[in-house]
């Protein structure tokens, strides 16, 4: 199956996808529902996770490659506004965007190693729900912890 995100109303799987915008889907982005100025992002691969065969995008990523640090950044991610908290509709946005970036790090030689610079209010989310260690600076995942996101949020479906 890849991704899927559950329903919380009817804790129905629902198979998802994340793709690359372009520029201009990139400056299209509503900073109200995803509380970042996005088009500040146009310079760095930009990602939405959307439920399939939906054009609704439910969670973003941008992310930026760095070779120096054998590392993916996370510059930004974000749920939809209308699923973050108690409220939300759909669970595993996030994680399946983590597991995502894992991915990528992977495939360009990086280990799984992930890097984000945090607001401080949701460290302790991301250390706890994630698994991410805290630096005094940046959050990361690597090794075990990265393999665990993955296993987690994405499926292999050359497995079943």
């Amino acid at each position: 199956m890849g991704y899927y995100l559950e329903d919380t109303l009817t804790g129905e799987r629902l198979p998802a996808t994340i793709s690359r915008l372009s520029r201009k889907e990139v400056m299209l982005i509503s900073s109200k529902q995803f509380h970042f100025d996005w088009s500040k992002e146009t310079r760095f691969e930009v990602y939405a996770l959307r439920i399939e065969r939906s054009r609704e995008i439910l969670g973003l990523v941008s992310i930026d490659y760095q070779p120096a640090n054998s590392a993916v950044e996370i510059r930004l991610i974000a749920n939809a506004s209308e699923h973050t908290g108690k409220q939300k509709r759909y669970s595993r946005i996030a994680g399946s965007v983590f597991a995502f970036v894992c991915l990528k790090s992977i495939e360009a030689g990086f280990d799984g190693f992930v890097y984000l610079r945090p607001k401080t209010k949701i460290i302790d989310h991301y250390r706890s729900v994630y698994g991410f260690k805290y630096t005094g600076f940046s959050m990361i995942t690597e090794g075990h912890n990265t393999e665990l996101l993955i296993s987690k949020y994405h499926e292999d479906t050359d497995q079943k």
